[in-house]
């Protein structure tokens, strides 16, 4: 059982050298394309800036740089997940950087072509500060510029995936509860990892209450040629959802 194991929180120290060796394979076929191909071209020159919140160890912003289509400018609460990220992943493209989670303040008003945010409210338990980034995040982006929020998916909590389960099988979670989380890491073992939950419509409530359009809803699943019920978890059941929506 998931709860046999203390979770760690996502800020630590030991959580940040977990994340270096996590097996993200669900993620690189599920999130990342998904997340490339909603966030598409740069409307201009390769100078143009797309914000990366909450970039952990950097994996989505090293993909989004290596397009050679947006400057990207990463950032993190923590300084451990930046120092890895920094190692593992530097690049012309990236500047990575220290925030606090709430504010955005040395951006203008109207100054950033795109952001995305991956598999960062689920690791927050503060609704006010995730309310507080989430209006930043539409006052930085220009008019019209895409926001695209990739997350757990609250309605698969307790499906073992090959890579990673949330919650108990059987549990029933409600918003701001923690929910112990397992993930696979590179070498064979597990992390618990201490996520928050949140239903898809306190999600909505994040975007329209700052300003954005109520998002579209991605619920990718991994396509297979064996019979649904001899595949994984996630031939079946969406890991991941991906929230689409514009300042």
């Amino acid at each position: 059982m998931i709860a046999d194991q203390d979770p760690l929180g996502w800020d630590t120290s030991a959580a940040a050298d977990a994340y270096r060796g996590r097996d993200m394979r669900l993620a690189e076929k599920l999130v990342f394309p998904n997340v490339l191909q909603r966030l598409g071209r740069s409307p201009g020159s390769p100078d143009r800036l797309v914000l990366d919140i909450g970039c952990g160890t950097g994996a989505v912003a090293a993909r989004v740089a290596d397009t050679g289509e947006w400057t990207v400018q990463a950032l993190d609460l923590s300084k451990d997940m930046l120092d890895i990220a920094r190692a593992d992943r530097p690049h012309p493209r990236i500047s990575y950087r220290l925030f606090d989670g709430r504010t955005l303040s040395w951006l203008a008003d109207d100054s950033v072509e795109a952001a995305v945010c991956c598999l960062v409210y689920c690791t927050d338990p503060d609704d006010d500060r995730l309310a507080a980034l989430t209006a930043e995040i539409h006052r930085v982006l220009r008019p019209g510029a895409p926001y695209l929020l990739a997350d757990l998916n609250p309605a698969a909590t307790g499906v073992a995936f090959s890579t990673l389960q949330q919650g108990e099988p059987g549990a029933v979670y409600t918003d701001g509860d923690t929910v112990p989380t397992l993930l696979r890491l590179l070498d064979g073992t597990t992390m618990t990892s201490a996520t928050h939950y949140r239903s898809l419509d306190h999600y909505r409530s994040f975007l329209t209450e700052a300003g954005f359009p109520s998002p579209t809803v991605d619920l990718p699943t991994l396509t297979t040629d064996a019979p649904a019920e001899d595949g994984p978890a996630e031939t079946r059941t969406a890991p991941y959802m991906i929230l689409t929506t514009h300042a």
